[in-house]
Parts: structure tokens; sequence; C-alpha cells
């Protein structure tokens, strides 16, 4: 039988040799590089997030919400779950490796009072969780130098802070851009019945659905509304004929998948961007009988990193004022001789 010294040896010996296992169980990273950020971070866990540059503490503002996360400095419009997953992801338990600690060198890592940038996240309640300052790339080397504001200790993390902020050619200002939820509209394409353009022709596009013959008989056929043809209709519903097929679902795939390129300030108006009750309008009918209007409004030219494109709205969504490119215009707005078969 063990004696009691004997037994607090071996307990001894157990410890030490867990210990040992931990050690040697760590990644190389983990070994020799310091925890910076404690913790996981999903969307659900954060109430806001706040990217400073310089002297504006709030260039970016993320906020979480019962409708999702908004952008409050691009006029809450929605934000990009991916983007923000990403950078989130990238930020979850986030370890560096030990650069320097000397606050005279500081400016040589990219942080200065002008372009430092900041990283603050807080929960729910409005308790900050974390806050880090992110500065340069290392020269030919993965990842970016980060400290904690007020300490002169720069690290050096594995994860690029910058790429997921959107600033892929190196330290400059955040935009709300780079995290705005760019799918402008998405649609069933086999829910809409019809489409409706009313451009510099007003057309309609009315789909003929094929049939699937009854198991008995005296029964009724039932629609197959997985295959179909479209029939063009003109002013004062006028029978055009038959649309090319393949014209007429380019025209539908475009209608149900807008991606933008930016927003704009709905606060201006419809009638500030060429919206109003004249604009050129797509109209999708759908199967239950809703409808969604998509209106197109006046050019926006580019402008240093503005992107140019056409102003467009859903008069049934949320009120979001799109910046959408001159391709989506240019699919959706055919004439009826793009659309009708070559005439012979």
């Amino acid at each position: 039988m063990l004696n009691r010294k004997n037994l607090l040896i071996l307990t001894g010996i157990l410890i030490v040799l867990i210990v040992i296992s931990v050690a040697q169980n760590r990644t190389p990273q983990e070994q020799s590089s310091d925890a910076l950020i404690v913790g996981d971070f999903a969307r659900g866990d954060l109430g806001r997030l706040v990217i400073g540059y310089g002297a504006d503490a709030e260039a970016v503002v993320l906020k979480n919400g019962p409708d999702g996360w908004l952008l409050p400095t691009a006029w809450n419009a929605r934000a990009s779950d991916q983007r923000l997953d990403t950078l989130l992801q990238s930020l979850s338990k986030l370890r560096g490796e030990f650069r320097s600690d000397r606050a005279d060198v500081l400016a040589d890592y990219g942080f200065t009072d002008e372009a430092t940038i900041t990283l603050s996240g807080y929960d729910p309640s409005g308790s900050e969780v974390f806050t880090l300052e992110v500065g340069n790339a290392p020269e030919g080397g993965r990842g970016n130098f980060v400290k904690r504001p007020g300490s002169s200790e720069v690290f050096l993390t594995g994860a690029n802070l910058l790429s997921n902020l959107g600033l892929w050619s190196g330290p400059d200002r955040p935009t709300s851009r780079h995290f705005l939820e760019l799918q402008a509209y998405r649609g069933d394409r086999e829910a809409v019945d019809r489409m409706e353009l009313r451009g510099e022709e007003s057309l309609a596009l009315v789909k003929e659905f094929a049939t699937i013959a009854p198991d008995s008989a005296g029964a009724e056929p039932a629609v197959d509304r997985s295959q179909w043809e479209w029939r063009l209709v003109g002013h004062e519903g006028k029978k055009l004929g038959m649309a090319v097929k393949t014209k007429a679902d380019g025209v539908l795939g475009a209608a149900v998948n807008i991606r933008a390129q930016d927003v704009a300030d709905p606060a201006a108006g419809l009638e500030a961007y060429g919206l109003g009750d004249d604009a050129r309008a797509v109209v999708l009918t759908h199967a239950d009988g809703s409808e969604v209007t998509l209106a197109f409004g006046d050019k926006r030219e580019s402008e240093g990193d503005q992107p140019g494109g056409y102003y467009m709205v859903d008069l049934s969504g949320d009120g979001t004022i799109w910046i959408v490119g001159e391709f989506n215009v240019n699919n959706l707005f055919k004439g009826s001789a793009d659309l009708l078969p070559d005439e012979e």
C-alpha cells in the first residue's frame, strides 16, 4: 500500500506530466505569441463595432439591431454578414508576436495620430469587449502590426486585418462601402409570372406555362411552372408575338438578381435621383399576385473611389437608394426588336 509520502510524489509527477503535455500540444504560434484579444466573436455576441481612423473615432460604425447589422455611417444601409463574419473571425482569439516596446519607433510600424486604425467592439449592453490599433503590414510578409491603445508594445499578428477592412493596398481610411450588403434585390425566377418593362418602349413579358397530362380520364391537366415560353405584349395590350425564350429568360435572370456597387442618401428624396413617377421601371408580378417595382433613375458619374452607375430603388422594399452598374440597365430594358425572333 502506498504511504502518504509516495502518494504525494506520484501526484506531483502526474501534474508535471500534464503541464508538459499541454505545452507540447500548443501550436508554435501560441508558444511564442501573446494573446491580444481573448475569446471568440460572432455577430450575435456584439452590439456595435466601431472603426476609427486617426482623429476620426467613428470613420465606420456597424450596429446590431432587430433588422440585423446596419451601417449608421452609410445611412443605415444593411451590412454584409459575410464581410462582418470574416473580420470577427480574424479578431477572435487574436495573438501576436512581440516586436518592439519603443515609443520613438511607433511611426515606423504605422502608428501615427493621423493614420492609426482603431477597432473597437462592444457587447449588446454597450460595454467594451475589445479595442485594438492596427498599423502597417510587414514588408514582404503577411499579417499586420497591432498594439493596444496607450501602449508602446507592438506585435505582429498573422491575421491580415487590413484586408478584412477592405484595405488591400495597405493602410488607408476605411470605408463603409466595404461592409455594405450589395445584394440590392434577389427573387425567385419560377415565382414570376409577368414582367413589365417601362423603358423607351412599354412592354410586358407574360409566361405561358407548359401543362402536365392528367393521370386519369376527365381530370384537368396540371400547370408545370418549371416550363414556360414568353408572350410579348406591347402598348395597350397589343400582342406582338412569342419572344425568344433565351432572350426573355435573360431579362428575367437580370431582374431577379441585382447587385449594387454603392448606396446613396435616401433622405434626399426619390426626385433628386431621377426616381420619380416617370422613371424607368421593371415591375415583377408573382403567382400570388404580389408585385415588386424596381425603378431606375439618373446616372451617377464615377469620382475618385466613388463608383459610377445608375440610381435604383426597390419601391416595395426598405427605401435604400442603390447604385447599380450600367450593365444591369442594359440587360433589363430591351426593345421589342431585341426580344422577338429575327425576321426572315
